[in-house]
Protein backbone atom coordinates (compact mmCIF):
# COMPACT_ATOMS: atom_id res chain seq x y z
CA UNK A 1 0.00 0.00 0.00
CA UNK A 2 2.76 2.46 0.93
CA UNK A 3 4.63 1.84 -2.32
CA UNK A 4 1.47 2.60 -4.31
CA UNK A 5 1.15 5.90 -2.47
CA UNK A 6 4.75 6.77 -3.35
CA UNK A 7 4.07 6.02 -7.02
CA UNK A 8 1.03 8.27 -6.91
CA UNK A 9 3.15 11.01 -5.33
CA UNK A 10 5.64 10.54 -8.18
CA UNK A 11 2.83 11.24 -10.59
CA UNK A 12 2.54 14.78 -9.26
CA UNK A 13 5.85 15.87 -10.74
CA UNK A 14 6.62 17.47 -14.06
CA UNK A 15 9.61 15.20 -14.63
CA UNK A 16 9.80 13.68 -18.09
CA UNK A 17 10.96 10.15 -18.80
CA UNK A 18 13.02 9.37 -21.89
CA UNK A 19 12.74 5.79 -23.14
CA UNK A 20 15.75 4.64 -25.16
CA UNK A 21 14.72 1.37 -26.81
CA UNK A 22 14.86 0.26 -30.45
CA UNK A 23 12.20 -2.46 -30.28
CA UNK A 24 8.92 -0.66 -31.01
CA UNK A 25 6.77 -3.14 -29.07
CA UNK A 26 9.00 -3.02 -25.97
CA UNK A 27 9.18 0.77 -26.20
CA UNK A 28 5.38 1.03 -26.38
CA UNK A 29 5.01 -1.33 -23.41
CA UNK A 30 7.51 0.69 -21.38
CA UNK A 31 5.76 3.94 -22.33
CA UNK A 32 2.44 2.46 -21.17
CA UNK A 33 3.99 1.38 -17.87
CA UNK A 34 5.58 4.81 -17.29
CA UNK A 35 2.35 6.68 -18.05
CA UNK A 36 0.31 4.27 -15.90
CA UNK A 37 2.24 5.66 -12.93
CA UNK A 38 1.35 9.21 -13.93
CA UNK A 39 4.68 10.20 -15.45
CA UNK A 40 4.99 11.83 -18.84
CA UNK A 41 7.43 10.70 -21.46
CA UNK A 42 9.59 13.09 -23.43
CA UNK A 43 9.71 10.51 -26.23
CA UNK A 44 11.19 7.28 -27.41
CA UNK A 45 14.69 7.18 -28.87
CA UNK A 46 16.08 4.23 -30.81
CA UNK A 47 19.67 5.45 -31.32
CA UNK A 48 22.31 7.76 -29.90
CA UNK A 49 21.22 10.50 -32.31
CA UNK A 50 17.55 10.42 -31.34
CA UNK A 51 18.40 10.21 -27.62
CA UNK A 52 20.62 13.26 -28.04
CA UNK A 53 17.75 15.19 -29.65
CA UNK A 54 15.31 14.34 -26.82
CA UNK A 55 17.76 14.79 -23.93
CA UNK A 56 17.07 18.52 -23.33
CA UNK A 57 13.39 17.69 -22.71
CA UNK A 58 14.04 14.85 -20.26
CA UNK A 59 14.86 14.32 -16.57
CA UNK A 60 15.08 10.54 -16.25
CA UNK A 61 16.12 7.96 -18.85
CA UNK A 62 15.52 4.23 -19.14
CA UNK A 63 18.13 2.99 -21.62
CA UNK A 64 18.53 -0.35 -23.39
CA UNK A 65 22.03 -1.57 -24.29
CA UNK A 66 21.48 -2.61 -27.90
CA UNK A 67 19.96 0.11 -30.04
CA UNK A 68 19.36 0.65 -33.74
CA UNK A 69 22.96 1.83 -34.13
CA UNK A 70 24.52 -1.07 -32.20
CA UNK A 71 25.43 -1.61 -28.55
CA UNK A 72 25.55 2.13 -27.92
CA UNK A 73 23.29 2.13 -24.85
CA UNK A 74 26.11 2.49 -22.29
CA UNK A 75 27.52 5.43 -24.29
CA UNK A 76 24.04 6.97 -24.47
CA UNK A 77 23.52 6.51 -20.73
CA UNK A 78 26.84 8.13 -19.87
CA UNK A 79 26.15 11.01 -22.28
CA UNK A 80 22.66 11.68 -20.90
CA UNK A 81 23.92 11.68 -17.32
CA UNK A 82 27.09 13.71 -17.85
CA UNK A 83 25.90 16.26 -20.42
CA UNK A 84 22.29 16.75 -19.32
CA UNK A 85 22.21 15.57 -15.71
CA UNK A 86 19.58 12.91 -16.33
CA UNK A 87 19.09 10.12 -13.82
CA UNK A 88 19.79 7.03 -15.95
CA UNK A 89 19.02 3.35 -15.44
CA UNK A 90 20.03 0.76 -17.99
CA UNK A 91 17.25 -1.70 -18.89
CA UNK A 92 18.64 -4.81 -20.55
CA UNK A 93 18.14 -8.50 -21.11
CA UNK A 94 21.84 -8.97 -20.40
CA UNK A 95 22.55 -7.10 -17.16
CA UNK A 96 25.87 -8.92 -16.71
CA UNK A 97 27.18 -6.96 -19.71
CA UNK A 98 26.91 -3.76 -17.69
CA UNK A 99 29.85 -3.48 -15.35
CA UNK A 100 30.64 -0.89 -12.73
CA UNK A 101 32.35 2.30 -13.75
CA UNK A 102 29.70 3.50 -16.19
CA UNK A 103 30.06 7.07 -15.01
CA UNK A 104 26.80 8.82 -14.22
CA UNK A 105 24.52 5.81 -14.70
CA UNK A 106 22.64 4.97 -11.50
CA UNK A 107 22.09 1.28 -12.09
CA UNK A 108 20.76 -1.57 -14.18
CA UNK A 109 17.57 -3.63 -14.21
CA UNK A 110 16.78 -6.78 -16.16
CA UNK A 111 14.28 -7.34 -18.91
CA UNK A 112 11.56 -8.34 -19.02
CA UNK A 113 10.44 -5.29 -17.09
CA UNK A 114 7.53 -5.60 -14.70
CA UNK A 115 5.31 -2.60 -13.97
CA UNK A 116 5.83 -2.62 -10.18
CA UNK A 117 9.63 -2.61 -10.66
CA UNK A 118 9.48 0.32 -13.07
CA UNK A 119 7.28 2.24 -10.63
CA UNK A 120 9.71 1.64 -7.79
CA UNK A 121 12.72 2.57 -9.94
CA UNK A 122 11.07 5.82 -11.07
CA UNK A 123 10.18 6.71 -7.48
CA UNK A 124 13.78 6.03 -6.43
CA UNK A 125 15.24 8.09 -9.30
CA UNK A 126 12.87 10.94 -8.57
CA UNK A 127 13.95 10.90 -4.93
CA UNK A 128 17.68 11.00 -5.69
CA UNK A 129 17.11 13.76 -8.27
CA UNK A 130 15.58 15.83 -5.46
CA UNK A 131 18.68 15.27 -3.33
CA UNK A 132 17.27 12.43 -1.26
CA UNK A 133 19.10 9.25 -0.51
CA UNK A 134 16.23 6.90 -1.30
CA UNK A 135 16.25 3.18 -0.88
CA UNK A 136 17.03 1.37 -4.11
CA UNK A 137 14.38 -1.22 -4.93
CA UNK A 138 15.26 -4.88 -5.03
CA UNK A 139 16.17 -5.83 -8.57
CA UNK A 140 18.03 -2.56 -9.24
CA UNK A 141 21.77 -3.18 -9.23
CA UNK A 142 23.52 0.07 -8.44
CA UNK A 143 26.66 0.94 -10.38
CA UNK A 144 29.69 2.44 -8.67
Amino acid sequence: MQAEQNWEEGAMTAEKILIVEDDAILAADLRDIVTSFGYETSGVADSFETAQALAPFSDIALVDVKLRDGATGPRVGHYLASEFGLAVVMVTGNPEAIQTGLLGVVGVISKPVHPPMIGKVLTYLQDIRKGGRGIPPGGLRLLD
